[in-house]
């Protein structure tokens, strides 16, 4: 079932709603645009509701499966991505110091909001820096296993070292 796109997250909450479904790939441009492509449509489940503090709140997870380029083959690589997140809502920046700290701060100056750009972004946040394939898998591994033992030998052949025999007499 597909998540609707604009929705009232202040009546959600009033009335402790559940959505559950998917966005798809088409509608994630910016995810899109920071890896090399999307396997499939975003599945998220946000929970709204009134927390303790009667503050309207949204909780949920989202995940999705892309390829990205791994870093040291250059090769694409499958990444796993979910992302859990508790956004509070608010109406103004001015309101940006009632956010209690467990929550980060969803802004929503109209009466709508866009929920995929919500999900998009807490994924955006989920995707590594650096992406590499498992060790073992990767043609870059050799490359990795030549490089360790060269370094091995650069620290035994340093020019400190004979510092360090003078030192100790």
């Amino acid at each position: 079932m597909a998540l609707p796109t604009h929705i009232d997250p202040r009546k959600l909450a009033l009335q402790g709603y559940l959505l559950e479904g998917e966005v798809k790939c088409d509608s994630l441009t910016r995810l899109a645009s920071s890896v090399s492509s999307i396997c499939g449509s975003l599945k998220a489940s946000v929970q709204f509701e009134l927390d303790e503090s009667r503050a309207k709140v949204a909780r949920g997870t989202a995940s999705v499966t892309v390829y990205a380029i791994c870093q040291r083959c250059l090769d694409t690589v499958k990444v796993d991505l979910k992302a859990d997140f508790a956004v509070q809502v608010i109406w103004s920046e001015d309101h940006l110091n009632r956010v209690a700290s467990n929550y980060e701060p969803w802004l929503v100056e109209d009466r709508m909001a866009n929920l995929s750009e919500l999900l998009e972004d807490e994924i955006l946040l989920a995707l590594p820096s650096v992406n590499y394939h498992t060790m073992g898998s990767c043609t870059g591994d050799s490359f990795m296993q030549e490089t360790e033992s060269s370094d091995d030998e650069a620290v035994t052949d340093s020019p400190f070292n004979i510092l360090k025999q003078l030192k100790l007499k």
